[in-house]
């Protein structure tokens, strides 16, 4: 028995038999029938995207209950991408069982008359990738022999091939920030600017910051305790709404495609639980002298930094960090507020614009410290972590190692690896060794394959 939305109970076959015989015609018998007995629609479980042509027409009904003549379906969409509950009477994407001869496609897979569309399959992570090179800059060691040993060994090299790492942070987007703004940018390390939405946020050089490859990372709307308490300007909301607000507001700049690490006001770890649902990092402002360092358990939501003292210099004092990572192999980040003591505009612990341009041309000229934004380092820290304990699948003679990234991680990225031995692929392209010391792996790839 089958019981239709209206609560009326037939059996399937009998009721369109009895139709059939009033010589109804083929069309009408399957409207009524579909008006009467049509169960409830499936979603595509493979998650294919809607067909991106017409639904196909209802086919000529069978004597047996199995569908006439096919119907056509429209193209199957994108795999991957939502399915849609109805695609027309003939274009459902999930395994609907044909009734009177529906059928069609609007899933990836667009299914035959009758039968229904398979769904979307896995998608291949090669399909329209582009296996080039990384945006990175380049570290100082030249002359590194190709490894030439046993198929096999990869591993991920520290912080891109430098010795360590440090990331410069400016917060609040504050006026002495947009009138330096060429100053800070004429170094050529690329910062990070966590901006509110008052202040200077939509002061238009923020745009021109991203063009010139800085980071635009989240700092909330108003600036305040994850509490509602404490705002700087304005009234606090929520914590949802102080976050995703604040991501609209930077996505709403030219060039920006994504928003990926945050800055906690006041350091207040309350925000944490909320920022680890849509950021890949999220920085502090308490400090911690060993840095980060490869693989290690610090927490990707609690980034450790140094916030600058008033009148703070260079020699002797934000060098110094400079030197650490270097020596420690770790990874840090700076915080400054204000460059400028003369601009009156709230920012905290100012330093001369002389000593934080003189300490990060310091950083720059050490030429094996890898000086760049937090989503950056970051998202190679993260993503070494994330491959430290992969093992390789071995195909034939060949070895593939395959990873899974963390969530809300951004495209395009890579890591650079050494392995004992071998050629090594991905996508089908070869490889080519890089003289500094590694080969460049596009982690969007979610694989690479070593053979003899």
């Amino acid at each position: 028995m089958e019981r239709d939305r209206e609560g009326c109970y037939v059996h399937g076959a009998l009721y369109k038999q009895y139709l059939r015989n009033l010589g109804i015609p083929v069309i009408a018998l399957a409207t009524l029938y579909v008006a009467c007995a049509d169960p409830p629609k499936k979603l595509n479980r493979g998650g294919g995207g809607a067909g991106s042509g017409a639904a196909g027409s209802i086919g000529d009904a069978g004597s047996n209950d199995d569908g006439g003549t096919t119907a056509t379906g429209g193209n199957g969409g994108a795999s991957g991408g939502p399915a849609l509950p109805d695609a027309g009477m003939g274009g459902e994407a999930g395994a609907r069982e044909a009734d009177g001869g529906e059928a069609g496609t609007a899933g990836a897979t667009g299914g035959n008359g009758g039968n229904g569309g398979n769904g979307g399959g896995p998608v291949d992570a090669c399909t329209g990738l582009t296996i080039g090179k990384s945006k990175m800059p380049v570290p100082p060691t030249t002359g590194a022999a190709k490894p030439s040993g046993a198929v096999g060994g990869f591993k991920v090299v520290n912080w891109a091939g430098f010795k360590g790492a440090l990331s410069y942070t400016f917060d609040d987007s504050l006026q002495n920030q947009v009138t330096h703004y060429e100053d800070l940018n004429g170094v050529g390390i690329h910062l990070t600017f966590y901006l509110v939405n008052f202040n200077q946020g939509s002061n238009p050089i923020w745009e021109k910051a991203v063009l010139d490859g800085h980071e635009l990372g989240n700092h909330t709307v108003h600036h305040c305790n994850a509490n509602g308490t404490n705002c700087v300007s304005g009234t606090f909301s929520t914590v949802d709404k102080e976050l995703d607000d604040n991501t609209a507001f930077l996505m709403g700049k030219a060039g920006v495609t994504g928003v990926y690490t945050f800055a906690q006001p006041y350091g207040d770890n309350a925000w944490v639980d909320a920022a680890s649902q849509r950021f890949l990092a999220a920085r502090g402002v308490s400090d911690a002298s060993g840095g980060i360092l490869p693989n290690d358990g610090s927490s990707p939501y609690t980034l450790p930094c140094h916030i600058t003292t008033p009148d703070e210099k260079a020699v002797g004092g934000l060098n110094v960090i400079s030197d650490d990572v270097r020596s420690k192999g770790s990874w840090r980040t700076i915080l400054m507020h204000s460059v400028d003591p003369t601009i009156n505009d709230g920012g905290y612990q100012p330093i001369q614009l002389t000593e934080a341009l003189a300490t990060m041309n310091y950083t720059k000229s050490l030429g094996d410290v890898w000086a760049d934004t937090v989503v950056a380092v970051g998202a190679y820290w993260r993503a070494q972590k994330a491959m430290s304990t992969i093992q390789p699948k071995s195909v034939g003679s060949d070895k593939i190692y395959s990873w899974t990234l963390p969530d809300h991680f951004p495209p395009g990225q890579y890591v650079r690896a050494i392995v004992t031995g071998g050629k090594v692929t991905q996508c089908g392209a070869e490889l080519a060794w890089d003289a500094h010391g590694y080969y460049e792996i596009n982690l969007d790839a979610g694989s690479v394959t070593i053979s003899p």
